[in-house]
């Protein structure tokens, strides 16, 4: 690939669109490596469900790898955080067409879900940067464009119009605020919420709004309108509306509450749920900045794609042997389900297939000049396999928030330790059993196991310094 040098990737310029990658350019070496990190991590990672890096270009491949080498951040978090990224940059200007009258866009609802301090933050701040980067530069231009407007009203010249904050990402907001900064930013929005926790507790803070149902018809696209006491009514024709954040793996069964586990919305979200996290440890390495450009250059790409002519979303087929690999995928899925959950979740997925292999397709486009014109096989192909890992975790997450036994909600460790405690002991006897050195080190503290003693569904104090097991 062409090599361009730009300055840092943390300035503002840096994101400017390149049709060219950085210095670091992929020589058969660099593709070796990377197909060498991807084997070692395939042989030492024991995991049923990692999500499919490989669908991305050696580009994105790289970054990925590099980002959770020096950060430690969970492929996972970095493979669905850049895929989200990406679907924020494309927005409205591309959309697939599946046959006359069904075209779908790129929208995506995604929560990565994880412990305390598994960097889930972090992990989508690094993926999400390009933008943060793009929109500090259109603050600064709007900035400059609201000064030269209070000036025009205070010297009486003829009247500038006034500015809008061109944005891609809302964090904290009213549905209002959203439909609002939606109507002057056409290219679509994308809610960038920390803790989603608190964003599905405020859906009906206002007296059983409804919330939930407005995103339902924000996350299929279809036509939103306000009618407002004071001001101007709006109305959106053609919305573009993604979600993206975190959550607390302990927090969610409060998701699939007040009907949301049966109106569809669960369904519509997808998790990236790793299998196995281990505990970040902390370093002094950096990522490379040149593995950074072209991460930041592919972004800034996708971001400058246009509309057509006419102002709308490219409408681009999907190429024949691709559109018969899909039909043929789908006409052969299962029919009937153990549990109606399977089907929704399995329903909604197949949607977004379609909006998994239109983001690939453009990711390549940006990165290695595949065509933006049509979608072909290559990204059919990986966004079944995009079907299959979001599919695995919903059937996960849906376990977790239906377990009724409280047994099955302790960790794995508190059942191990569970289970070797004898239905009588003293707390010596269950420091020795709890504390047992693993690997030189013990499995959990002093101050872990008695806190775990407090819990009144599991133990029973006999008398001082003595417990009894409950279940």
């Amino acid at each position: 690939m062409g090599a361009e040098k730009q300055e840092a990737s943390h300035t503002l310029r840096s994101i400017r669109g390149s049709n060219n990658l950085s210095e670091n350019e992929f020589s058969k070496n660099t593709i070796d490596r990377l197909d060498l990190e991807s084997d070692f991590l395939n042989l030492t990672e024991k995991n049923e469900n990692q999500f499919p890096f490989d669908i991305f270009p050696k580009v994105l491949q790289e970054i990925i790898f590099e980002a959770s080498n020096k950060y430690q951040f969970s492929i996972d978090y970095l493979g669905a955080g850049i895929l989200s990224a990406s679907s924020a940059a494309i927005g409205i200007s591309h959309k697939v067409k599946v046959k006359e009258g069904w075209n779908v866009k790129s929208n995506l609802f995604t929560v990565i879900v994880g412990r305390p301090g598994d960097s889930k933050s972090h992990a989508l701040n690094f993926c999400f940067k390009p933008i943060h980067i793009r929109e500090s530069e259109l603050f600064y231009r709007y900035e400059q464009e609201v000064l030269n407007y209070e000036d025009s009203l205070e010297s009486g010249q003829k009247k500038l119009k006034k500015p809008f904050l061109e944005k891609f990402l809302i964090s904290d907001y009213t549905l209002e605020a959203l439909i609002l900064s939606h109507f002057y930013n056409k290219r679509g929005l994308y809610i960038y919420v920390d803790e989603l926790h608190g964003w599905i507790k405020n859906f009906n803070r206002y007296n059983n709004s409804g919330e939930a149902e407005i995103y339902l018809s924000l996350w299929s696209g279809t036509t939103i309108s306000t009618d407002r006491a004071s001001g101007k009514n709006l109305r959106i024709e053609d919305p573009f509306v993604g979600v993206i954040g975190s959550t607390q793996i302990a927090v969610l069964k409060e998701f699939a509450k007040e009907g949301r586990s049966a109106n569809g919305f669960m369904d519509r979200l997808l998790f990236a749920y790793p299998e196995n996290q281990k505990t970040i440890k902390w370093n002094i390495d950096k990522v490379d900045e040149n593995i950074l450009q072209n991460y930041f250059t592919i972004i800034s790409n996708l971001i400058d794609l246009k509309n057509n002519e006419n102002g709308q979303a490219n409408i681009i087929p999907i190429e024949e042997s691709a559109e018969k690999h899909l039909f043929n995928w789908q006409n052969n899925r299962p029919d009937e389900y153990l549990f109606d959950y399977e089907r929704s979740i399995e329903v909604k997925l197949q949607e977004y297939v379609i909006r998994f292999a239109l983001i690939l397709q453009l990711i390549h486009y940006a990165s290695d000049k595949k065509t933006k014109n049509e979608v072909q096989l290559f990204a059919v192909k990986g966004a079944i396999r995009l079907f299959e890992y979001f599919y695995h975790n919903a059937i996960k997450v849906r376990s977790e928030i239906t377990k009724k036994n409280y047994l099955e909600s302790l960790t794995e460790l508190q059942k191990i330790i569970l289970a070797e405690l004898p239905k009588n002991f003293t707390t010596q006897a269950g420091l020795k059993i709890a504390c047992k050195k693993v690997d030189g080190k013990p499995r959990i503290s002093e101050r872990q196991f008695k806190t775990y003693l407090n819990d009144r569904k599991l133990f029973k104090r006999v008398s001082h310094g003595n417990y009894e097991k409950i279940l």
